[in-house]
């Protein structure tokens, strides 16, 4: 019965292959997925040396595509790992699951793509921003501030020069 459950979980789920599952709950209207990373070195993004010594864990909560109605969130406990390459600008750094984790990022990739089709779609309504201060797709089931949809990918906006005259 569990390896079924692991099966249908790596099915629905299938970005949560590349970390370790400790739990699944189901409330009324989401699916909360407790997850960890799995041992082993990552490599620093500033030299690109492998590390394994371990600064320190948090959790990051990711939203994630819906799932039978029901909005999913990830709470996933990250290392923070010190860069061993003494030369290195990095002293710390925190590890990337690919295909599940983007720097400075809540959203899952998947997601992403879902909040930028949208935003995509409401561009130019007037309405569009109170549309999305709610949950902006019963189909999606996913909350996202008004300002989420303006500038979906979160990075930073960059400003016109000045007209030189």
């Amino acid at each position: 019965m569990l390896r079924l459950c692991d099966e249908m979980l790596t099915t629905l789920l299938p970005q949560l292959n590349v970390v370790v599952v400790e739990s699944v709950e189901v409330e009324r209207d989401m699916v909360v997925v407790t997850a960890r990373t799995r041992a082993g070195p990552v490599r620093c993004p500033g030299c690109g040396q492998q590390s394994s010594w371990e600064h320190s864990r948090y959790v990051r909560r990711l939203g994630d595509e819906a799932i039978g109605g029901r909005a999913v969130r990830i709470d996933l406990s990250v290392r923070r790992l010190y860069c061993e390459n003494t030369a290195c600008s990095k002293v710390t750094f925190v590890e990337q699951v690919c295909g599940l984790t983007v720097r400075y990022q809540r959203r899952t990739p998947a997601l992403q793509l879902v909040v930028e089709a949208v935003a995509v779609a409401l561009a130019g309504s007037v309405s569009a921003y109170a549309m999305c201060s709610a949950r902006y797709s019963p189909r999606c089931s996913a909350s996202v501030a008004g300002s989420g949809l303006i500038h979906p990918t979160g990075a930073p906006i960059r400003r016109a020069a000045a007209p030189t005259h």
